[in-house]
């Protein structure tokens, strides 16, 4: 018999020791701390994870996908590419991770995505340029942009995301990062608009 009722009880579960790794920082929270937060027993979480690094990671899917499905819904709308672009990066990059590190336990908290879900970071900045590829693609479709000779647009989301991601990592998202990202997204897709 299928459990129809699982995706349901692991989002619950995953929310549940988000909230937890918050409160309590990663290296302190315990299986009966998740189990307790997200209101079960110990053995019936160990049936649905091996361990609070597997529950960390599955949170960390959830949370990318829903950043991605967020920028997805602006990159999808409106008329201004390199405006929408800037959204759609300050929406799935500056804002949610400018809140987790606003956290108490936010450092930590980095420091264990980086230790157990490095991969997965790398995914989602992959995932992130294909969005913005896509956009733009669109657009030239639309003859609302023009590529410059040799350069197709896998290349410059791929520029254009290396260059968000060292202002990322160079600010670490402090004050002035947003207008950083946003004059960067100027600079490299703006000259390459047709006039209306």
């Amino acid at each position: 018999m299928i459990d129809t009722e699982l995706p349901d009880r692991r989002r619950t579960i995953l929310q549940a020791a988000f909230n937890t790794f918050v409160s309590y920082g990663f290296k302190r929270t315990t299986m009966a701390d998740i189990a307790d937060a997200a209101g079960m027993s110990r053995p019936a979480l160990y049936l649905l994870f091996k361990n609070k690094g597997d529950i960390f990671r599955a949170g960390f899917i959830m949370f990318v996908e829903e950043l991605i499905g967020a920028m997805k819904l602006i990159l999808d709308g409106g008329d201004d590419l390199p405006g929408r672009v800037a959204d759609a990066v300050i929406a799935g990059l500056v804002t949610p991770f400018r809140d987790f590190h606003g956290t108490p336990h936010g450092e930590e908290l980095f420091d264990a995505k980086q230790a157990l879900a490095e991969d997965l970071g790398n995914d989602w900045f992959a995932r992130m340029q294909g969005l913005i590829a896509g956009a733009m693609d669109r657009a030239v479709l639309q003859g609302e942009m023009t590529l410059p000779g040799g350069t197709d647009s896998a290349m410059v989301a791929r520029l254009l995301v290396g260059g968000l991601e060292g202002i990322k990592n160079r600010t670490h998202l402090a004050e002035g990062a947003e207008q950083e990202m946003r004059l960067l997204v100027d600079l490299m897709l703006k000259p390459m608009m047709k006039l209306g």
